[in-house]
């Protein structure tokens, strides 16, 4: 018997894709990349998207539409920290010492969403079910990690740098309050590797024995990255957009009636941890 549900599929950039790392080529930022081993080549650099960045990505999408679903507004920073970052690990005087069983198991019911993502309430740990996997561009390289039904992509045939390339954006100074007369805007141009149109990513979603309201409240999850689909940076100008296409995606019907249903529970369960923080 499985004890994981697995969402498979692909994300095809329609527009150019940056992803930073932490080199620089001169003042150029470069795509996030690790080196592989590819067989009868050795060890090669490969740009990919960090499931780290599209899991923040998603928490923030989904946090604030669970918030919204029910009427609330949050007053607490902390509490706000706790769903939208995760949380930090700090002793309160309801919390030092001890861990509240009975709460972790009213909050991960009652909130489908921090089930899946998991977060810190003070000194409480609440495991996330959900995996999200980087996504590996469809090439020559990775091919062989792939499963064998992407090998008849023809960009599996193509090397890694037919995917990616370099473009740019201006800044300009247009502050003319304390210029002379006769001093010219500065403009700066910066110039950032990017995945080009066209480049399409292998990627997976695990969740690890989820139940129905929390493979349907995945659903939404979904339906919100499909409304807004957009990864890596500078998706405000124009970057990041993809077109997504996963298989095996559930309904978000079961979750949206939940929170109608338990919309007051709900309601006051927040009340009481803005309270603990």
């Amino acid at each position: 018997m499985r004890r994981y549900y697995e969402i498979e599929g692909t994300a095809t950039a329609l527009t150019p894709i940056f992803h930073g790392g932490d080199e620089k080529t001169g003042s150029t930022p470069v795509l996030r990349t690790i080196m592989v081993y590819v067989d009868n080549i050795g060890e090669v650099p490969i740009p990919y998207i960090s499931g780290n960045g599209i899991r923040g990505k998603l928490r923030r999408m989904t946090m604030k539409d669970f918030i919204d679903s029910v009427d609330y507004e949050i007053q607490n920073v902390k509490l706000h920290h706790v769903l939208f970052s995760g949380g930090m690990l700090e002793s309160t005087e309801e919390t030092y010492g001890s861990i509240d069983l009975e709460l972790r198991k009213k909050v991960r019911e009652l909130m489908p969403p921090v089930a899946l993502f998991g977060c810190a309430i003070g000194n409480q740990m609440i495991q996330g079910i959900l995996t999200v996997e980087h996504m590996w561009p469809i090439c020559l390289e990775y091919s062989a990690y792939l499963p064998e039904k992407y090998w008849s992509d023809r960009r599996a045939k193509r090397p890694i740098r037919t995917f990616t390339d370099q473009s740019f954006i201006t800044r300009r100074d247009d502050l003319r309050a304390e210029r002379a007369e006769d001093e010219q805007a500065v403009q700066m141009k910066v110039d950032y590797e990017c995945f080009v149109p066209g480049t399409k990513f292998y990627h997976r979603f695990i969740l690890q024995i989820p139940d129905e309201l929390q493979k349907s409240c995945f659903g939404r999850i979904m339906d919100l990255f499909a409304m807004m689909p957009y990864i890596g940076g500078r998706g405000s100008g124009g970057d990041g957009k993809v077109m997504l296409s996963y298989d095996n995606i559930p309904s978000a019907d079961l979750y949206m009636e939940f929170l109608a249903e338990k919309k007051d529970e709900i309601r006051q369960l927040l009340q009481e941890l803005e309270a603990r923080l």
